[in-house]
Formats: structure tokens, C-alpha cells, sequence
């Protein structure tokens, strides 16, 4: 039986249904909330620096900027060609590329003989790494709608010890020097009900003995042939993630009235 697409609105979010039924509303995808208290200081910089490497690979861009500069659209889009000439997206392709080889390594259908020799040795660290840790589930779609947010997680595991929980893989190389980011999105897998458009919600991953104070942050850093193991407090990922929606609700009210003396 084909499975019914998620119903996404014009800026990717996913249209839920409400518990109680009635028409389907946009809930946050967890990636964008889990970034809300983000320090953007650093990305800035770094775009910066890419649209810079870009424009002097591509010195055409510099004139059409030039040309355009009342034009947000055209200086807009010649940034973004300044950004892949300077393979901005290098590593989310990489990241995109060593999650699907991952899973593919877990559902058995791993073929080395497609498969770069650099991404072979990350597959192998991360093979190492979770030798004694049983995969239950795999990328399961999930709604928390305290918080009016949704999304997609890498993996639901049981540790030796018998404990389980969400787990999700990371490949940036920095990750476990900033983790409270991982932290807030895996709090709120955790505390997410699976959703389907065709079944709507099941139980929630708590009534299903999924830990609500323990995730898992698997650290894959593309290229390094290593895999990092490091458990999460979720208790913290999911005060945060509650101050990040009491965050974004604030950021919609208008704090100002015109003002007219007397």
C-alpha cells in the first residue's frame, strides 16, 4: 500500500492534523526550533567568508552584483551561486551521504562497492562504535504537539544495559563543543508521539519505555573515520526546547505602538 506524502505548506512545514481532528496546521520542524536560541555569530561570519572565497572564484558575480544592487532578488541569488562556488554545501552533502550509509548498513542492504573509500572508513567507525547497540527503529516521523513541532529521527536504540532511547547522528566536526543544540532537538524526539497523515498518531515514545531524561548523540565527523558515543541529558534539551517556543511566540507579537504627542 503506498504511503501517503506529508502535506507540507510553502515554507517546508509539515501540516498536522490536530489530536482532536479538524483542519491540518503547520507545526515547526524540530531542526528550526531546536535553533532558536542559537548563537548565529559565528555562522554569520562564516557565510560571510564563503561568499567572499566564492566571489573570487567567480568574478562574474562581482559585476552582476554591481550591476543589480538595488535588486535584492539578483544580489540575493548571486550570493547563493557565490556560496556553492566556494562548495558551501560540501558538508551537508557529505552529512546527507553518511546518513544514508548508515542506515543502509543497518537494514543489511550496505554495498561497499558504490561507496567512496573515505565514506567506507566513517561507515566502519560507526559500525565499530554501535557493535553492542541494538537498533530498534529507524527514522521515525514524529509530532510533539505540546510544542507544535515535527520531524524525522535517526534511530531509536537499546543500550546493553537495557536502557532505550532516541538516538541521532551528527557529522558536523564540532558537535560534542556544542551540544546543547543536539541536546534540544533529541528532547524533543523523545517526548514526540509517531505520526502518519495515513494513521495519524500512535502512542507516545514515553508510553512506548523510550527514555524521556537520556538520549543518544552518535558523533560521525565526515572524513575522520571515527565514531563518539556521548549520552544526552534530556531533562535540559527539553527545558530548552520549551523556552525556544516560548521564544518564537514572543518573536510574533508586536511590541510597539505608533506614538503621537499630544
Amino acid at each position: 500500500m503506498a504511503v501517503t506524502e506529508m502535506l507540507r505548506d510553502r515554507w517546508g512545514r509539515p501540516m498536522i492534523e490536530p489530536a482532536g481532528g479538524g483542519k491540518a496546521e503547520p507545526y515547526t520542524r524540530v531542526s528550526t526550533l531546536a535553533k532558536t536560541l542559537d548563537d548565529k555569530t559565528a555562522l554569520a561570519k562564516w557565510m560571510c567568508r564563503q561568499t567572499a572565497l566564492g566571489l573570487s572564484v567567480r568574478p562574474d558575480l562581482i559585476s552582476l552584483i554591481g550591476s543589480n544592487r538595488e535588486d535584492k532578488r539578483a544580489v540575493g541569488d548571486a550570493v547563493e551561486k557565490a556560496m556553492a562556488a566556494a562548495k558551501s554545501d560540501a558538508a551537508a552533502n557529505t552529512g546527507t551521504a553518511l546518513h544514508s550509509l548508515t542506515e543502509a548498513w543497518d537494514a543489511g542492504t550496505y554495498d561497499k562497492t558504490f561507496v567512496a573509500s573515505e565514506y567506507h572508513e566513517d561507515v566502519c567507525a560507526y559500525v565499530y562504535a554501535m557493535e553492542k547497540i541494538e537498533i530498534v527503529a529507524a527514522e521515525l516521523f514524529i509530532v510533539c504537539d505540546e510544542i507544535k513541532a515535527a520531524g524525522t529521527f535517526d534511530r531509536i536504540v537499546r543500550l546493553p544495559d537495557g536502557r532505550v532511547m532516541v538516538a541521532d547522528i551528527k557529522t558536523g566536526q564540532n558537535e560534542p563543543k556544542y551540544p546543547h543544540g543536539s541536546t534540544t532537538q533529541i528532547g524533543i524526539y523523545a517526548h514526540g508521539t509517531p505520526y502518519s497523515p495515513d494513521t495519524g498518531r500512535t502512542k507516545s515514545l514515553g508510553e512506548l519505555g523510550v527514555s524521556l531524561t537520556e538520549g543518544l548523540l552518535i558523533h560521525l565527523p565526515a572524513g575522520q573515520a571515527k565514531c563518539d558515543l556521548y549520552i544526552l541529558d534530556l531533562e535540559l534539551g527539553w527545558a530548552l526546547a520549551t523556552v525556544a517556543y516560548q521564544v518564537r511566540a514572543m518573536q510574533k507579537t508586536k511590541p510597539l505602538t505608533p506614538y503621537t504627542p499630544a
